[in-house]
């Protein structure tokens, strides 16, 4: 990614609706699966906000890995421990070293090989070890916002299904998330794309302040519709899958 896009990630991640939902949703999904002291890797960790929210909600014994010296300075302004300079496709620890995986917006990265991350991810799992993962959807949707964060592709459910299965993950959850805004977003994204400006900026920007609350609000309702249903479309996919 682009300089801008991690100097724009630190400065709102703990406080934009789109993070906070995200992390919602990812925090539910771990806490009905895992303990709060499971040895978790947050595999493309950025900014260390992720991170962050998760000791918030009680899990302690998290690491982090990032291959962007100025994403692991950022980590070390926010005083995080346990956070290496690595790859995600040739991550540091040994084999079975984890109970958990998580991997938020990596794999959609240039750079990414999808297929030797995944492996990578099934070695430092433990046997019956969890692996989340959430990427933007819809290569159609690619905007200006991708070339700032360097993206070299979006997935469907069925794009993301085909590799986890591919290296034998036993889909737990699979869904798309960020739905009820999808329509109105996707307008936008569409619009920026054929007549808009060639921005230096990402799409994580402060938003106003009752703007910013409504997107909470909606994905955090939409976290408790995952729960019991898979949504069928959204700017987002998610996957809780076992080794």
């Amino acid at each position: 990614m682009r300089k801008i896009a991690y100097c724009e990630m630190f400065d709102n991640e703990l406080t934009h609706g789109w993070y906070l939902g995200t992390r919602n949703l990812l925090v539910s999904i771990l806490k009905k699966y895992l303990p709060t002291n499971a040895k978790i890797l947050d595999a493309g960790c950025g900014t260390g906000g992720t991170i962050v929210y998760l000791k918030k909600t009680g899990f302690s014994n998290i690491f982090g890995i990032d291959n962007s010296k100025l994403a692991i300075s950022f980590c070390r302004q926010r005083k995080l421990t346990n956070i290496k300079s690595a790859t995600v496709n040739h991550l540091p620890f040994k084999d079975q070293s984890f109970d958990a995986v998580i991997c938020l917006d990596v794999l959609y990265h240039q750079g990414v090989n999808q297929h030797k991350t995944i492996s990578e991810f099934s070695r430092v799992l433990k046997k019956d070890g969890l692996l989340y993962i959430q990427e933007p959807a819809y290569n159609w949707l690619k905007s200006k916002h991708d070339k700032i964060v360097s993206t070299e592709r979006r997935f469907t459910k069925g794009s993301l299904k085909e590799i986890l299965e591919l290296a034998r993950f036993e889909i737990i959850k699979l869904s798309y998330f960020n739905t009820l805004l999808f329509p109105g977003i996707a307008l936008k994204r569409l619009a920026d794309k054929l007549l808009g400006p060639n921005s230096k900026t990402s799409d994580i920007t402060p938003l106003p302040k009752q703007l910013n609350s409504l997107l909470k609000q909606f994905l955090f309702f939409e976290t408790t519709l995952v729960k019991f249903l898979y949504l069928p479309f959204g700017l987002s996919v998610i996957c809780l899958c076992k080794k």
